[in-house]
């Protein structure tokens, strides 16, 4: 989402940050969020979430008035930028501690004392929109229950379809290694865990069964993500997709508006954007983001059921044998590289 809004909008000028000051960052972030982790890591449950965010935004902004603003200024609870502040403050205070005559300097002295220009300037470069008529769009389910239902049939199948061998097989080949954005991703990242647990055993239902939860839950949080994070962009036009009837006709749907829409003059366009909440006419768009929105404080109720990987079922005894054999492949190799 991160490159998109680059993409689309420009890079950002900011500090490149140092490889001591990310991973001091995220270890930072980590120790926030799981001294409020809790044991019900579903979706919706946001109540550990926000105290964590609140405690960690609070410490970023103690950093001085610099980070201050910066905090008040992000959107809603946007983990990626907190964490991103908190690499440029290690950076910078690195690198002023490092220079002469500043040795007996303490950092939390340096870091009050930075000003805006030395932090971020705020200026944006090489925007796709600088050259060209660029029209965004988000597609947007329309009930959010019905999609995270269909997120979950397709965590099932994606495992039905080989998820565990494919991850083995990287992993032996050395694909898949620790420091890399691809181990991290999701479905791989949840695999490995799995695959690697230091109490492995054959016919393990029980650690089968969490994995599965655990690789649907961490697919339904980004989708979340996905939907809070274009709510706050302003130049996607949210375009509503019906869960309630086939593939082909939602996506049939779906098209023929965004080609309606490119059909548009830039005037009129520009209305689909820009319009508020309080005209009579709300624009397709704005009542999509809108109901979206509302939908989330319904989707604490969202009840996760397994469709065809049910405990006990053929599907699912049929995915632990093939789980066994990729956990003796992954175990053999985590053996031979400690």
């Amino acid at each position: 989402m991160m490159y998109l809004n680059w993409f689309v909008h420009g890079r950002p000028d900011a500090i490149r940050p140092t490889n001591e000051a990310i991973e001091r960052a995220a270890t930072k972030v980590d120790l926030f969020r799981q001294a409020h982790s809790s044991d019900g890591v579903d979706d919706d449950d946001e109540s550990s979430d926000a105290a964590a965010w609140k405690d960690a935004s609070t410490h970023v902004s103690s950093l001085g008035p610099v980070f201050e603003k910066r905090v008040q200024k992000l959107p809603g609870k946007d983990w990626y930028r907190l964490r991103r502040l908190l690499e440029v403050a290690y950076t910078i205070s690195s690198e002023k501690m490092k220079k002469e005559g500043n040795e007996n300097i303490a950092e939390d002295d340096i870091l009050k004392n930075l000003t805006d220009a030395e932090v971020y300037t705020g200026i944006r470069s090489g925007s796709l929109k600088d050259q060209y008529d660029v029209r965004c769009f988000f597609l947007c389910p329309h009930d959010r229950m019905l999609h995270f239902a269909t997120v979950d049939q397709r965590c099932e199948q994606m495992l039905q379809r080989g998820l565990l061998r494919e991850t083995a097989n990287l992993y032996v080949r050395g694909g898949l290694p620790d420091d890399s954005q691809v181990t991290r991703a999701i479905g791989y990242r949840q695999a490995l865990e799995y695959l690697q647990r230091s109490d492995a055993k054959n016919d393990d239902h029980e650690s089968l069964a969490a994995f599965i939860d655990n690789f649907a839950t961490a697919t339904r949080q980004y989708a979340k993500k996905q939907m809070q994070w274009f709510r706050r962009d302003d130049d996607f036009v949210f375009v509503p997709v019906r869960m309630d009837c086939e593939k082909e006709e939602r996506s049939s749907e779906a098209a023929n508006i965004i080609s309606n829409m490119c059909k548009l003059s830039a005037a009129n366009f520009e209305t689909e954007l820009t319009s508020s909440d309080g005209e009579e006419n709300v624009p397709l768009s704005a009542k999509t983001k809108i109901e979206n929105e509302l939908q989330g404080k319904k989707m604490k109720f969202f009840m996760s059921k397994r469709t065809v990987l049910s405990e006990g079922s053929e599907n699912f005894l049929a995915l632990l044998k093939e789980a066994d054999e990729c956990m003796k492949m992954v175990q053999e190799m985590k053996s031979k590289v400690s």
